[in-house]
């Protein structure tokens, strides 16, 4: 018997080599019939009337042969195939038509049973498989024996019979029969330009019995000859490679891979998303992987911890003629940093390094009003640089040397507590200019201070310091602490330019962090926990404050690191500390902050509770980490805290994840705040039911289209309240992804198609039914309702997918605007008011109105009724508003907002606090002050103009002259170039006017426009504003004459010089627009590497460049979303850059 044996294992052996000998995955049941060299096509068949040596079965006991271990070479596919991308399996790739196929020979459509394919099966599975694999082997046996001349058929009727034995629903025999013609192919060394779809079907069979491996392989052939033949025959093998990836993914379901086989039908999806199939796996694999995820399983490791320890190194900075263009900077932390002479000079990353510079210096200007306006910071560092200055100058003059001096305010605090010089540095050109027009409006000359515009590290002594300086005033902060360059440019000024026993402020900072949740989970009833692999920022958030709500602290804090700035490190730091878990949660973030010694006993802490103190222009930096990690309340777990200098790191080295975060620069991360809005989500939800039930009451079916659908939040409502069929459209490829499995995992994806496409591009019969849709859900708005082109858009969508009777939610939209004085004047007793021409912008922003400091003037005015639904037309292209004015001041700039009428029932507002829908006011913002009856004009209570009869000297800040209040001494509002200096214009120093804070989850904001005039207004007057819309831009304007023209920054003013020279300011801007468009043009060649390479360099080595992380971080995002769309195989005019990148409020 054991001699039989082995001569039956060697006619097996023997059959399978000389069968399938040059195949890379031999088997009994297939092979890869790839051509090969003097293979013979079915056309040009002759066949010799070869006939298989079937010896080898002839006495096969399967109890002796094992039919478990023989045919498990079938189609069985290594795992390091997968290893190789976890994520996509084999890694194919294709752009499909995402249409579905059905050949002539294939089974009819899969109807698998995720449960248990066999429920009458009470055996364990696994043996019930090595017993089908055995019965096949006799099977094929049977096959061969009854059909000796089967390789005189041709391969379509060896096809064509399995094909019968599958659709009547005989697997096995299907499969024996599979056998028989690939057996033919391997025999005469075959092809057929069609054999993956047998592939593909046979795969199909072997899902029905439960063979995944066999089904693996084929499914895998399918694909990779489907491919093959792309160029051939593009329709029908498109359609097949698509239809590979729905078997492919539904054994890998069956092996139990849930996460490879998600992957695998989201990228079928993309091809093909209206695939029942692929949606019905895709939304099982995402039960599984949540079923994983509640019972502990499926935990995954990022990387394996280093097992050697680390080495404080020393930093240094890069070769001269190191490559640039060959430095990774992956970790984010390089030992070795790029010097501002090699970025200023290298071919590869000087573009990059220059755009970056001029983009700081014009956002700069405007985010110094918010450090302007925190008091609470200003009063410690006045107190710190009384004390430091007054302790100097008791036995030497004292002589300072100021670092990042901004607009000039720590500089003036200096001179105004005794110092007898200042050089202030700044490394921003026009936050330099402003600083030097600053100190000379407050009349300090230049006796006195220096302004420097130059890098901190690039100062010499005498050259730019005209004395050693024995107070070094370092104010180079931001929220990460080490991100803006403080370490080197204190270390550069302790060395070269300062005394042995220089005091600095601040002298050192101690380092906190906390580990906390951010997450969104549910939101109406939606599990939306799939947006939460998106929280990941390129550093830390910065640039927009932290909604506190939104971190859930999960442990106390704990001391990092202490700096001492009188002696900067100079090497790399990495530590490890135990966080205890107070509270049970999903950790997946850290917050840091840091408390400054300033001088003495005065400490200036940028935590949590120094925020809610009143501290604007710090506050602690987020971070999220790898993953997320469930902990339990008494957990301790290893936090690695890591600095080279110029940038704080946090990191879990050896740790098990429920899930790894997806690194996504251009993913829009004001996504959250939408999640985050509970009165926005909740209006829409029952807005969308009623339309719905009157649709369906009407006997109506409902087909909705959802216009950038986002996280599919709007499409799973409409799905949830009835929608027959939902098509939700997006055209950011990874927020598209996650849209799938947010749908999948609520179990909605026989309802909703996920549509990875510009809206204004979709086809009828293509992207959506043939008949198309009737129901519309839309949020795609910004602050000014029109920004993101949403007109535009709805406009192409109803000419190409919308039937005649449809419906929008909204239906309408209402804007409303007021009149407001924005200025800044005094800050700590120093006259600001030049500063404020950087405010001026043609366009209007965003803004908080709760946060902003500003006085209300008028009462609110409807502006623009637009109907969305309907061929109603509103007035909306230009009106002419009478504002009633309520109280006195300079109106410089109106705030506008909007009421969205969802349906005839529900409306919601973005107005500022105290008004309400409809633009009712709700809080009494002034009482109406009136002028003297008798007509002599007394002094104004607020300050803004002084009585008198006659000139009686100068007086500083004011100009006399014969305005609208008579003759009289008028606060001199600065002017813009080429405007006279005694304009009839008064500046009132602006209230601090705090409101309640908005609602939670607020995200809209109101739009903020600054007028090219300002006017003086009095209470019980009106002022005539003309509201025109341009394109998708509301602007507003006085009427040609009134007011006096406001100053504009320097690049915004386009000639200056002479009648015909262009501004040199306005150039630098316009520099920035070219490389923007050469960028693009090289895009378009795909020659190049990804944006993305340079802008992480820029960021890792942000603090050695002196660069602003907000910034960069800004601009990062930027361009990465304009590679992504540019990236786009087609695009519409309406796919803009802002609707994505526009800046949030909020962290949510």
């Amino acid at each position: 018997e054991k001699t039989l044996h082995r001569r039956q294992l060697r006619a097996s052996v023997s059959f399978e080599k000389s069968a399938q000998k040059s195949y890379s995955c031999p088997g009994l049941l297939g092979t890869d019939a790839m051509p090969r060299p003097n293979s013979k096509s079915e056309t040009g068949d002759t066949d010799t009337g070869m006939v298989v040596d079937q010896e080898w079965l002839e006495g096969v006991s399967f109890a002796d042969l094992g039919g478990h271990d023989v045919l498990r070479k079938e189609g069985a596919l290594c795992d390091e195939l997968l290893e190789t991308d976890p994520e996509l399996g084999d890694g194919c790739e294709g752009d499909g038509l995402g249409l579905s196929f059905e050949s002539d020979t294939e089974s009819e459509s899969l109807e698998y049973d995720f449960e248990d394919l066999d429920g009458e099966v009470e055996i364990d599975a696994e043996l019930r498989r090595q017993n089908l694999r055995g019965q096949l082997i006799f099977l094929v046996r049977e096959f061969f024996d009854s059909d000796p001349g089967y390789l005189k058929k041709s391969l379509s009727v060896l096809n064509k019979e399995a094909a019968a034995f599958q659709k009547a629903g005989d697997n096995m025999s299907a499969i024996a029969a599979y056998a028989k013609l690939f057996a033919k192919v391997a025999k005469n060394r075959l092809t057929h330009p069609e054999l993956y779809v047998t592939h593909c079907n046979r795969s199909s069979a072997y899902l029905k019995l439960e063979l995944f491996e066999e089904a693996l392989w084929d499914a895998m052939q399918c694909m990779k000859l489907a491919e093959e033949e792309l160029g051939r025959n593009a329709q029908v093998a498109h359609q097949m490679f698509v239809k590979s990836h729905a078997k492919k993914g539904l054994a890998l379901l069956g092996l139990e891979r849930y996460r490879v086989a998600s992957a695998v039908f989201n990228q079928g999806l993309q091809m093909d998303p209206f695939s029942k199939e692929m949606k019905r796996g895709l939304e099982e694999a995402q039960r599984k992987i949540l079923e994983e995820l509640l019972t502990g399983k499926s935990q995954r490791i990022k990387a394996l911890p280093s097992t050697r320890p680390f080495q404080g190194q020393k930093i240094t900075m890069q070769p001269y003629s190191a490559p640039l263009h060959k430095i990774r900077n992956e970790d984010m932390l390089p030992r070795q940093l790029l010097t501002p002479f090699q970025a200023e000079n290298d071919y590869h990353v000087k573009d990059t390094y220059n755009y970056m510079t001029v983009q700081g210096d014009v956002r700069m200007p405007k985010a110094h009003f918010t450090f302007l306006e925190d008091f609470h910071r200003h009063e410690l560092f006045r107190e710190a640089i009384f004390k430091a200055v007054g302790d100097i100058s008791k036995d030497r003059d004292c002589r300072v040397l100021n670092l990042g001096a901004g607009a000039g305010l720590n500089t003036m605090m200096c001179l105004e507590a005794g110092a007898r010089h200042v050089t202030a540095v700044e490394r921003w050109l026009y936050l330099a200019m402003s600083s030097k027009e600053v100190l000379l409006s407050n009349g300090f000359n230049d006796d006195q201070v220096k302004v420097i515009y130059k890098r901190p590290t690039d100062l010499a002594l005498l050259k730019d310091v005209p004395v050693i300086c024995n107070l070094l005033l370092c104010d180079i902060l931001d929220d990460g602490l080490l991100t803006s360059g403080l370490i080197p440019a204190a270390k550069h000024a302790l060395s070269e330019l300062m005394t042995d026993q220089a005091v600095v402020i601040p002298c050192s900072a101690t380092v906190y962090v906390q580990a906390g949740q951010v997450q969104n989970t549910e939101v109406c009833g939606f599990d939306v926990s799939c947006m939460n692999r998106h929280r990941w920022m390129p550093a830390f958030a910065s640039g927009a404050p932290f909604d506190d709500k939104s971190f859930v602290p999960l442990s106390a804090p704990v001391e990092v690191w202490q700096f001492d700035m009188l002696t900067p490190p100079e090497e790399a730091s990495r530590d490890s500390l135990d966080l205890k878990f107070s509270r049970s949660g999903v950790f997946n973030a850290v917050r840091f902050w840091y408390d400054l010694h300033l001088y003495d006993n005065i400490h200036l802490s940028t935590g949590p509770e120094a925020v809610e103190m009143g501290l604007k222009s710090l506050r602690p930096a987020v971070q999220f980490m790898k993953g997320q990690m469930v902990v339990r309340e008494g957990d301790v777990i290893p936090l690695t805290a890591m600095h080279n200098t110029v940038r704080i790191k946090f990191d879990i080295e050896d740790a098990e994840f429920s899930s790894l975060t997806r690194p996504d620069a251009s993913f829009p991360q004001n996504q959250f705040s939408f999640l985050s809005d509970t009165i926005r989500n909740e209006a829409y939800y029952r807005a969308i039911e009623r339309v719905v039930a009157r649709m369906k009451g009407e006997g109506k079916e409902v087909h909705a289209l959802d216009m950038g659908c986002g996280s599919s939040l709007l499409s799973m409502m409409a799905a949830r309240c009835g929608a027959d069929s939902v098509v939700a459209a997006e055209l950011h490829d990874g927020l598209c992804d996650t849209a799938r499995h947010i749908v999948a995992r609520n179990g909605l994806s026989d309802k909703i198609t996920v549509v990875n496409k510009d809206v204004g591009l979709l086809e009828r019969g293509t992207h959506i039914r043939a008949l198309g849709a009737n129901l519309v859900v839309a949020d795609f708005f910004d602050s000014g309702l029109l920004h993101d082109n949403f007109m535009f858009l709805l406009e192409r969508v109803k000419s190409r997918v919308l039937q005649q009777d449809y419906n929008i939610v909204p239906a309408a939209a209402t804007i409303y605007c007021m009149g407001i004085e924005s200025f800044t004047k005094d800050v700590q007793g120093f006259d600001f008011s030049s500063f404020n021409k950087y405010r001026w912008d043609k366009d209007y922003e965003a803004v908080d109105l709760s946060t902003l400091r500003h006085r209300k003037l008028t009462k609110p005015k409807k502006v623009f009724e637009f109907f969305f639904q309907g061929d109603r037309k509103g007035r909306s292209r230009e009106n002419v508003l009478k504002l009633e004015v309520v109280n006195p001041g300079h109106m410089n700039a109106i705030i506008f907002w909007f009421d969205l009428h969802l349906d005839e029932q529900e409306t919601i507002t973005s107005a500022p606090p105290g008004i309400e829908m409809g633009g009712v006011v709700t809080q009494d913002y002034g009482q109406l002050r009136e002028g003297s009856a008798s007509g002599a004009f007394e002094d104004n209570d607020d300050g803004t103009f002084i009585a008198s009869d006659a000139f009686v000297g100068e007086k500083k800040g004011y100009a006399f002259k014969k305005g609208e209040l008579g003759q009289g001494y008028y606060v001199d509002f600065p002017c813009g170039r080429g405007e006279q200096q005694n304009a009839s214009f008064s500046l009132a120093e602006a209230e601090e006017a705090i409101e309640p804070p908005l609602q939670d989850g607020h995200h809209w904001g109101q739009a903020l426009q600054y007028l090219e005039r300002a006017v003086r207004v009095q209470p019980k007057k009106r002022i005539t504003v003309l509201a025109k819309r341009e394109g998708n831009v509301i602007k507003f304007s006085l009427k040609e004459g009134v007011g006096s023209r406001v100053g504009k920054a320097p690049w915004k003013v386009e000639w200056g010089g002479g009648a015909s020279v262009e501004n040199p300011h306005y150039q630098r801007v316009h520099y920035c627009q070219l490389l923007v468009s050469d960028f693009l043009m090289r895009l378009r060649s795909k020659r190049f590497p990804p944006i993305e390479k340079d802008m992480k360099m820029m960021l890792a080595n942000c603090g050695n460049l002196f660069l602003d992380p907000a910034v960069v971080t800004e601009v990062y995002h930027e361009f990465v979303v304009l590679e992504m769309i540019h990236g786009q195989p087609e695009f519409c005019p309406g796919a803009s850059l802002e609707a994505i990148t526009k800046r949030i409020l909020k962290f949510s």
